[in-house]
């Protein structure tokens, strides 16, 4: 009795961790990308992208700026693996469109002063 109660339990817990590992890799845009806009000026060219879902389990984010500047995503959108979003950056708008492929992006920022090319990785967590 007490052999089957553990397998039980440790199937149990097997179950769980597959279903936290499927929600993870639902969506590979969720986590922490690494940002460069090489042509951008230098407050504005590095940081970091946050992707994740929020209480409504809609695709939310915000971008970290290596300067400490952060700003929300207020839309995302993710079709066919191209990642498209718009935030307002010193009261201009910008557009980032992006291809998703594995853990990385890459494409341009559409500025008022034209595009500028966009790149990212994503960050993976340390075990």
């Amino acid at each position: 009795m007490k052999k089957f109660i553990s397998s039980f339990s440790g199937l149990i817990l097997f179950a769980f961790m597959l279903m936290a590992n499927a929600t993870e890799t639902d969506n590979p845009l969720i986590g922490t990308w690494s940002f460069n806009v090489s042509q951008a000026p230098w407050e504005y060219s590095r940081g970091k992208v946050v992707f994740e879902k929020d209480k409504n389990d809609i695709l939310a984010g915000k971008i970290i700026f290596s300067s400490g500047a952060e700003l929300a995503i207020p839309r995302i959108t993710v079709k066919d693996n191209r990642l498209t979003f718009e935030v307002i950056i010193d009261g201009y708008s910008t557009k980032t469109t992006a291809t998703i492929k594995d853990d990385c992006l890459s494409g341009y920022v559409e500025t008022y002063e034209g595009n500028m090319p966009f790149s990212a990785n994503k960050n993976v967590p340390e075990d």
